[in-house]
């Protein structure tokens, strides 16, 4: 198995005497879509940082394609190039005075030739949709705009590994969901996503492979399917199910499903596990059985 990134036993406290990681090990499989979970001061954000040496680990390991970080220039230039990080508050990555040069900052770092830039920039507005804001100065944007200009000044960088904190907060569903239709795109050309979130539906209809995190640590890890389950391991990190197990759950207890069903990672497969064999049609057997 190829891991793209990679924490082992990782140590961080801030510089006030706040410790945000207390031995927090994670490895991310090239090429999936990865949801990072848990409670507000967990660790997320800081476990990001070190991810494209942002931070330094005080303790532990971080390794980026089977190799440890460095902390030379060469070395982050090249890394933060290939890892990108969108933070979760657009205001603190926004800093040039309109939307092209915001997003045409770091490819011009790279010293690219102009026309090349001028195409990254162009095909990276186009993915987000921000387009039409392209000479708009960036203090006149809204919140959702301002995230989507974070996101395609990430994108123009062509990252092989796309970080997002809280992609979708303060979103309207529209935009939600045309994000999260981007990630899945990049997805498939093959760019690894890794997204920390709030939002139990989301994570569990969307990732690959899931992590939980609580006081520093990753105390839980695995596919949605069962991860999702484990009612315990969600209370811990003071999350609740997604509805869909829940619905399954409920189903499952009123002896409308199959035992060896796997819960619905969707509407689509709740609409065929309905229709299904071993659903016995269990929206028409519910009715008869409130009813009798």
């Amino acid at each position: 198995m190829k891991y793209i990134l990679e924490a082992r036993d990782v140590y961080f406290t801030y510089p006030d005497g706040t410790p945000a990681l207390k031995g927090a090990s994670l490895a991310v499989e090239e090429g999936k879509r990865v949801a990072l979970l848990g409670p507000n001061g967990a660790g997320k954000t800081t476990l990001f940082l070190h991810f494209n040496g942002i931070l330094r680990p005080q303790k532990g390991k971080v390794f980026y394609a089977g190799q440890e970080l460095r902390y030379d220039r060469r070395f982050l230039k090249q890394l933060r190039r290939e890892v990108g990080i969108v933070f979760q508050d657009p205001d603190s990555q926004l800093f040039s005075a309109s939307v092209f040069q915001e997003v045409s900052f770091g490819p011009m770092n790279l010293g690219l030739p102009r026309e090349e830039v001028v195409r990254l920039v162009e095909e990276a507005m186009e993915a987000t949709e921000i387009s039409a804001l392209r000479d708009k100065p960036t203090h006149l944007l809204s919140y959702g705009q301002k995230k989507r200009v974070c996101l395609a000044g990430v994108l123009a960088m062509k990252p092989r590994v796309l970080i997002c904190d809280e992609p979708t907060a303060g979103l309207d569903p529209k935009y939600a969901r045309q994000i999260m239709d981007l990630f899945d795109r990049l997805h498939r050309k093959g760019t690894t996503v890794i997204l920390a979130t709030h939002d139990v539906d989301l994570a569990y209809a969307w990732a690959d492979y899931a992590y939980f995190m609580d006081g520093g640590r990753v105390v839980g890890e695995g596919l949605p399917q069962d991860v999702f389950r484990d009612a315990r391991l969600l209370e811990s990190c003071s999350l609740a199910r997604p509805w869909l197990v829940e619905f399954y759950e409920l189903c499952r207890h009123m002896g409308w499903l199959g035992e060896d069903l796997l819960p619905p990672r969707s509407m689509e497969d709740l609409y065929r596990l309905a229709g299904g064999e071993g659903g016995r049609h269990f929206f028409k057997g519910a009715g008869q059985n409130k009813c009798g």
